[in-house]
Order: structure tokens, then C-alpha cells, then sequence
């Protein structure tokens, strides 16, 4: 028998040893498992919270409704009353919890801004944006929950990794960053809508090292969603027939109606925020309750439907139970600004679907022989797409909120990329980043004291992430 040659065995035992360590590298090393476990962990219990949030909303959702059930003369008490309240809690316990929470989370992922994490991202944020977002909703202010959601994602996934002492910082950036997105991808049920809202208004661009992990974090988020919940679209499954060929004309002009008007509200919610600053820091309390007057009143002349999310009429209108109307969306928009300028906590992401289910709505009705339902649809991505000039996310949101009705896509993306085209003419830059240059700047009134400081003093007092 043939004895194997010495040099002949060395070569055997290099690709053995080679194979092994490219094993190695592919299955990765212990840091790398132990980044990929928190941000799965985190995901979980982002998932679990978040659809927390979605129980506890729709329920104080339901107790306002019984409130105003009981007399439509109530709200006009209760609605300002509340909104002062909370606006005193948030005051005195969590400063850092007025407003969307997408604004402050987009300045602390700028290295400029990473000394406020500590401000902006903790325990006591995610339970006051929680309880006050939910009060707010029992008061029938005119907000969402969404980006509260994306605000709970980012604080909740920052405090896993340092748990799980993750001080890299593009770690700790990426962690924000899925923690946002499984914030959305758990509120809507949507998981693809997670992914493109990451890419195209958190992050930009992916970390080639951390975009399998970050995708994985958002899906099992929205796995721990549809084991809850179920699997169910926001909006049902509404019937439409809009072909793009034959109603390109309804559909331009539905997108150029939205564009307008969202351009519109964006500049308004922006510019106004500055203006009433002053009012905010210095009377509070007399300038929530003038708010929640003005909430009240909109939505005893619209007989209710102006309060809260506006996903009840949204979906009413979807189903034809109402008819569409241009008191609806023009009084929806105004409910939802002095909503924002009161400063409670509180997002724009189901009260501007709302507002553009409201603008198809009655564009259908006035057109002859048009797809009322198509329009809505339309007019939901386009309205959202002009507000927060992100087509793509907007376009997606939708279609899954209403059951994936792929022949509607094409429809979808005409409608948001045209409507955000529109936008920009009244609002150059897209709403989140305006309200976090403002925030940055002080001209709003975010967190006292708090963007007065340099990063140099506040390193004393906060961990550097790097």
C-alpha cells in the first residue's frame, strides 16, 4: 500500500484548517452572536410593547367614543381639560415625550447630537409617551400613535444594547434605528413598510454589517405583532377598480390636490411650531387648554368624525359608508395642527392617511362615474407621501394597510412620487428633519435646558456611546 508523502499531508492539513476558520468567519464571531441576540431580544420586546400601545390606544379610543356617545356637549369639558393635564404631567415628569418623538429621534442619530441620547431615549420616555399618547387619544385630540411607536422602538432597542454593552456606535446608531422601524413595523402590522421607513427616513443607507441583523430585528417585531393579534390589515381589504391607463386623469389630479394641501399642512405644522414656542414655554397650561377648545369645537361642528386617529371614518369612507366631503379633510388638517402645537405627545401618521382618505373621497364624489374607493386609496398615499415627502414608504404603508392590492401599485407610486414633487414647492425639506433642525436650534420648545447645553458640558453627565 502507497504511503501518503509528507508534503502531500501538509497541504491536507492547510485546507482543512483553512476550511474550519472560513467556517468560523461565516457563522461569525461571540461579539457578533451576541450583537445579533440583542438586537433579536430587543426586537421581541419592542414587538410586545408596542402592540401593548396598540391595545391600550384603541381602548381609550373606545372610552372617548363612549364619552362623546353620552353627549356631544362633553368633549367640549373634557377634550381641553385633558389636554392640560397632559401637558402638565409631561411637564413635570418627561419633557422629553411631547410631540411625534420622529423628530427627536432623527437628531440623535447625528454624531453632532449623540450627547442627548440619555435625554431623549429612556425608560421613563417610552412609559410617558405610552400613558400620555393614550390619554391624549381618550381626550379625542387628533393624533396617532405611530410615531410615539417609533420613538418607544429607538428608546427601548438603545436600552437593550446597553444592557447588553453594545458601545460601538455604529452598533448603537443601528440599534436606534431598527428599534424605530420595528416601532412602525409593529404598529401597522407592516412589516416591509419597517424596512423602507429605515432605510429611506432613519437611516438612509444601510451598515453593510448590520443590515441582515437590522431586517431580522424589524421581522420579528412584526412576528411577535401577528402572534398577538393575528394577521389582519389596518384598514380591512376595501374592493377597487382603478386601472392607471383609463383614470390617469382623476388620479394626477387627486396627487397634485394632495401634494397642495400636504405641502401646505407641513409648512404649517413647521412654521407654526416656531410661532407658538413662546406661547408654549410661557403659558403652558392656558395655551393646551385653548388647544383642546379648538379641538373640541372641529369636531362638534363635524359631529365627531375630526377626533382622534381618523382611522374610524377613514375606514367608513374606504367601505362607502359615508360620502366623501371637503369639510372632512380641511377640518381633519386643522384638528391635527393645534393637536401638534399644544405639544402633547402624539404622531401624524394616521391623521394625515385620514385626511387624504378625506381628499380622494370627495374628489371621487365630485368626478362622474369615478372609483370612489381607488381615490381614497390614492389620495391616503399621496396626502401621507406630501406630509413626510417619503413616496416610497408612503406608497408601501398604504398598501399594506389596505390588504396588498397589487393592482393598485402602480396608481400608489404615481400618486406619492407626484404628490411629494408637489410638496416640495411649499415645504423644501421633508417635515421630520425641519422639526429636528428646529429642535436643535431651540426654536421650538422641546426639552428645557436641554439644547442650550454643549456637548462639551453634557458629557459630564451622559455616557459617549463611542
Amino acid at each position: 500500500m502507497r504511503r501518503s508523502s509528507p508534503r502531500a499531508m501538509r497541504i491536507a492539513r492547510y485546507y482543512f484548517f483553512r476550511t474550519r476558520r472560513l467556517s468560523r468567519r461565516q457563522l461569525g464571531t461571540l461579539q457578533d452572536w451576541k450583537m445579533r441576540l440583542v438586537f433579536w431580544i430587543g426586537a421581541v420586546l419592542v414587538g410586545l410593547v408596542v402592540q401593548a400601545f396598540a391595545w391600550a390606544a384603541d381602548a381609550s379610543a373606545h372610552i372617548f367614543n363612549q364619552i362623546q356617545a353620552t353627549s356631544p356637549y362633553l368633549p367640549l369639558v373634557v377634550t381641553p381639560l385633558t389636554m392640560m393635564s397632559i401637558v402638565w404631567i409631561m411637564n413635570r415628569f418627561s419633557p422629553g415625550a411631547r410631540g411625534s418623538g420622529i423628530p427627536q429621534v432623527l437628531l440623535v442619530l447625528k454624531q453632532r447630537y449623540h450627547w442627548l441620547r440619555p435625554t431623549f431615549l429612556t425608560l421613563r420616555l417610552v412609559l410617558a409617551k405610552f400613558v400620555l399618547t393614550c390619554f391624549g387619544l381618550m381626550a379625542g385630540a387628533s393624533l396617532g400613535r405611530e410615531g410615539p411607536s417609533v420613538h418607544i422602538g429607538a428608546a427601548l432597542m438603545h436600552r437593550a444594547g446597553q444592557i447588553g454593552r453594545l458601545n460601538q456606535r455604529y452598533v448603537d446608531n443601528a440599534l436606534i434605528v431598527a428599534g424605530g422601524a420595528a416601532g412602525v413595523s409593529a404598529a401597522f402590522n407592516a412589516p416591509l413598510a419597517g424596512i423602507v421607513f429605515a432605510v429611506e427616513e432613519l437611516a438612509g443607507s444601510f451598515e453593510q454589517r448590520s443590515s441582515g441583523t437590522l431586517i431580522m430585528a424589524i421581522i420579528l417585531s412584526g412576528v411577535v405583532v401577528l402572534a398577538l393579534a393575528g394577521h389582519y390589515s389596518f384598514f380591512g381589504q376595501p374592493s377597487t377598480q382603478l386601472v392607471l391607463i383609463e383614470s390617469w386623469p382623476e388620479i394626477i389630479f387627486t396627487a397634485v390636490l394632495c401634494g397642495v394641501f400636504g405641502g401646505l399642512f407641513s409648512r404649517a405644522l413647521v412654521g407654526g411650531s416656531a410661532k407658538v414656542a413662546g406661547l408654549v414655554r410661557h403659558h403652558p397650561y392656558r395655551f393646551a387648554l385653548f388647544c383642546g377648545l379648538v379641538v373640541a369645537l372641529l369636531g362638534f361642528i363635524t359631529h365627531g368624525s375630526t377626533y382622534g386617529s381618523g382611522y374610524d371614518h377613514a375606514r367608513a369612507l374606504l367601505e362607502e359608508e359615508v360620502r366623501g366631503d371637503w369639510l372632512f379633510p380641511i377640518t381633519k388638517m386643522l384638528a391635527t395642527l393645534v393637536t401638534y402645537f399644544s405639544g402633547i405627545p402624539g404622531g401624524l401618521f394616521s391623521p394625515s392617511l385620514a385626511a387624504g382618505a378625506g381628499i380622494g373621497a370627495a374628489v371621487g364624489a365630485a368626478v362622474p362615474d369615478a372609483s370612489v374607493v381607488g381615490l381614497t386609496v390614492v389620495g391616503m398615499a399621496a396626502f401621507l407621501a406630501a406630509v413626510i415627502q417619503r413616496p416610497i414608504t408612503s406608497f408601501v404603508i398604504v398598501l399594506e394597510l389596505t390588504g396588498n392590492h397589487h393592482e393598485l401599485l402602480l396608481s400608489l407610486m404615481v400618486g406619492a412620487f407626484l404628490a411629494t414633487a408637489v410638496s416640495k414647492v411649499f415645504q423644501p425639506h421633508p417635515i421630520y428633519d425641519a422639526l429636528a433642525e428646529a429642535l436643535a436650534e431651540g426654536r421650538v420648545e422641546p426639552v428645557p435646558n436641554a439644547i442650550e447645553k454643549t456637548p462639551e458640558t453634557a458629557k459630564s453627565n451622559t455616557q459617549s456611546p463611542s
